[in-house]
């Protein structure tokens, strides 16, 4: 953080301020430290004499030069010298002195409470703790309950004497410099997030640091291929189960126990012997979520709550700073957004434990609840089919529709000649698909925008009516004209209907502002048909690519036909100028040919 001239002034004044009351403090102290009876010296025979030191990373920013083995020394000197005996060292190196989660203090608190401390000694109160209200609450309740004795060997605190009244002032000081320090990093921090630099210092798996350049981003020899055979199974239709299995197969070590073999660092927890091939849900989705594997950096992903406390929060994406192409990336766009499409709708496992080909894009055309697959263990495949949602949990939820029923069978059957169908259009018209592609496309978002401004024009009007009838009822009740508990009767109905106004007005905006955003990429789609020569046969990964939703029609009794919307990646619908897709069904209720077209 540069310094500036109100930099310096605070600075002066806040150790003019601590110096002048640490000397108010030293004048009305006792200048003996060393009085220890021999009834105390008896007790302390038996029990331990805790030395605690603590060393945070803020303290060596903030120029703070003592260190471990420094405090030991200090520590053991005074224990010696003052004739306290059965010392143990209790050390946290790189913890903050605000929170008291520490390995080292809670190690000592449990000797505590376990009754084998005699007396606890630090350097200062500062090494205690940084927070004045458990620092005091260590000091004046927790080592009391236990009869221990406390020292600060700096700040002549000494809990055996009777005049430690500004022990809380000087916690106090503590927080007050643990925050102004923890403010400046956060400032340093933000700058240097803003300049794309890593902040945290951890590196994606898969990437290790440039030797020359800290900020940039090497592929990793070792974890790269490995980053890539996680999306590459991922995208296919494979199960986390099913990666995790491999990686287990392969041994490939996980992120903590590869971290904890390098680096000799605990910062996660290295899982037990038996389990360091042994992959957690969790991580294999953090990879897959990753924007970093595309090249990109993203910095200011996360926030401290507090000073205080070691917890986390996401940044909302527009709060953090994205730089576009700043290292090599391990996986190419589409595979990633395909790898996203996956994640964002859910997929589960069927009855059969495998991952169902069509899972996550069919809905019921009426009433657009999901479609359900139905079979068991034991069922034939041509047996299986799809269910709407909201008919099949019509008893639960008293919500009707109809069984919009369809065999899996017919579906692949219809959903392939369908693919083919458009990739020979595509590969024969290319031009001409492009071009009516991005007409009906532009047709489509006029009509999106002009129902939508519709709505909230509507929406909008009402919500002048609404503010022209809370003036008029204000003006009544502000001339007496009606009373309060009428006012409040006659404006409650309707706070409720502007809250609801105002949540669509913010919605129809928002839409409004990105219907042109959500346009038709026919190039993508073209891409995409170019990666392909022939489709002979469905899976997960060549349905997903090429489709976004599916949309089943209930079955027209009169006619025997039921109808099916397809609507592709980036298009949407697609009409080549010929005749519907058919497929030809035996219909198991009916006894009939039935007959199911996509348009």
């Amino acid at each position: 953080m540069p310094e500036t001239p109100g930099n310096k002034a605070f600075s002066f004044i806040y150790s003019q301020t601590k110096a002048a009351v640490y000397g108010i403090m030293y004048l009305v102290q006792i200048p003996c430290l060393s009085a220890v009876g021999k009834e105390d010296k008896m007790l302390q025979a038996d029990k331990i004499t805790a030395l605690y030191c603590r060393l945070s990373q803020e303290d060596m920013q903030a120029g703070e030069s003592e260190s471990i083995q420094n405090q030991k020394l200090i520590l053991q000197k005074y224990a010696d010298e003052h004739h306290f005996f059965n010392t143990r060292f209790f050390v946290d190196d790189g913890f903050s002195g605000v929170s008291f989660e520490r390995e080292g203090l809670q190690a000592m608190l449990r000797e505590v409470e376990a009754g084998n401390v005699a007396t606890v000694i630090t350097k200062d109160l500062s090494r205690l703790g940084r927070n004045y209200l458990k620092t005091g609450e260590l000091i004046e309740i927790v080592f009391p309950e236990y009869e221990v004795r406390y020292i600060a060997i700096n700040d002549g605190v000494d809990t055996a004497r009777e005049d430690n009244e500004f022990t809380p002032l000087r916690n106090w000081f503590n927080e007050f410099y643990a925050r102004d320090t923890s403010k400046k990093i956060r400032a340093v921090k933000q700058a240097k997030a803003q300049r794309g630099e890593r902040v945290n210092g951890q590196v994606p798996y898969g990437y290790m640091a440039d030797p020359n350049d800290r900020n940039h981003l090497l592929p990793d020899p070792e974890t790269a291929p490995i980053v890539k055979q996680i999306f590459a199974m991922y995208v296919r239709g494979d199960r986390i189960c099913e990666i995790q299995n491999w990686l287990r197969e392969h041994e490939v070590l996980t992120v903590a126990e590869l971290q904890y073999r390098r680096t000799g660092s605990y910062r996660h927890p290295r899982p037990h012997p038996n389990c360091i091939y042994n992959w957690p849900d969790k991580t294999i989705y953090d990879i897959l979520a990753r924007k970093e594997y595309l090249g990109h950096t993203i910095t200011g992903k996360s926030y401290k709550v507090s000073y205080k406390s070691k917890k986390t929060k996401k940044n909302p994406e527009e709060k953090q700073y994205f730089f576009p192409n700043t290292h090599e990336a391990l996986i190419d766009k589409e595979t990633f957004e395909l790898a996203q499409k996956r994640i964002a709708t859910k997929h589960r496992p069927t009855k059969v434990n495998e991952i169902d080909i069509f899972s996550g894009l069919l809905f019921c055309g009426d009433c657009g609840y999901k479609m359900y697959l139905q079979q068991g263990a034991g069922t034939l495949e041509r047996k299986h089919a799809y269910t709407c949602g909201k008919y099949r949990n019509r008893i639960r939820t008293g919500e009707l529709c109809t069984t919009h029923y369809i065999r899996k069978s017919v579906l692949k059957e219809l959903v392939l000649a369908d693919l083919q169908r458009v990739l020979s259009y595509v590969q024969s018209n290319e031009q001409e698909f492009i071009q009516t592609a991005n007409e009906y496309n532009a047709k489509a978002v006029q009509k999106t925008l002009t129902q939508q401004r519709k709505e909230f024009d509507k929406v909008q009007s009402r919500m002048s009516e609404l503010n022209v009838l809370f003036r008029k009822l204000y003006e009544d009740n502000a001339l007496g004209k009606l009373s309060d508990e009428q006012f409040a009767f006659l404006t409650s109905g309707y706070d409720e209907e502007k809250k609801t106004l105002t949540r669509k007005i913010a919605e129809l905006s928002q839409e409004i502002d990105t219907a042109t955003e959500r346009s038709a990429d026919v190039k993508k789609f073209v891409a995409l048909v170019r990666k392909y020569t022939a489709i002979d046969e469905l899976t997960y990964e060549n349905v997903h690519e090429f489709i976004d939703r599916i949309l089943i029609h209930e079955l027209d009794k009169e006619t025997n036909t039921r109808k099916i919307e397809i609507m592709y990646s980036f298009v949407g619908r697609i009409d080549t100028g010929d005749k519907p897709t058919e497929s030809i069904s035996y219909f198991r209720q009916i006894s009939a040919d039935v007959k199911s077209y996509a348009i």
